[in-house]
């Protein structure tokens, strides 16, 4: 039952044991003022999740980022887009608004932890000039 009070409209709630809760309407989520999904290096599109702080957030496994060396920056306002990197399992390693530093700093570490995680996976000590990957790498014969 919808009850029209000072301009707004409630929902009358009456729950299980004879309480009577009123609603008030969900408000609507805002649209967003940037696209919904950017292009990654790899060819792949990576969803944006426009947060109600203002930041953008994308999940993206930190392979399909290699030879990315600027944060994309999205919307009216050019806000950059925050990475959660993910390991190949799809778990977060690290978050960043600043590929550049993660690149020069942070990687060199994440690489050393993930490459004996996950010895399949391509792990170049150069990720500027690497080339994106969403695959593993092909298994060597010997």
């Amino acid at each position: 039952m919808r009850l029209p009070i000072a301009g707004a409209s409630l929902s009358l709630v009456v729950a299980a044991f004879g309480f009577i809760v009123l609603a008030a309407p969900k408000p609507q989520k805002a649209r967003p003022e940037g696209p919904e999904s950017i292009d990654l290096p790899s060819g792949r599109k990576a969803k944006l999740e426009y947060r109600e702080d203002g930041s953008i957030f994308a999940a993206v496994k930190l392979q399909e980022l290699f030879g990315l060396a600027e944060t994309p920056r999205v919307g009216p306002r050019q806000t950059p887009v925050t990475f959660e990197l993910l390991a190949p399992n799809g778990r977060p390693v690290q978050v960043t608004r600043d590929l550049r530093s993660f690149w020069d700093r942070t990687y060199p570490e994440v690489r050393k932890e993930l490459r004996g995680r996950y010895p399949r996976h391509p792990w170049p000590e150069d990720p500027w000039t690497a080339s994106p990957s969403r695959k593993l790498e092909a298994r060597r014969k010997k």
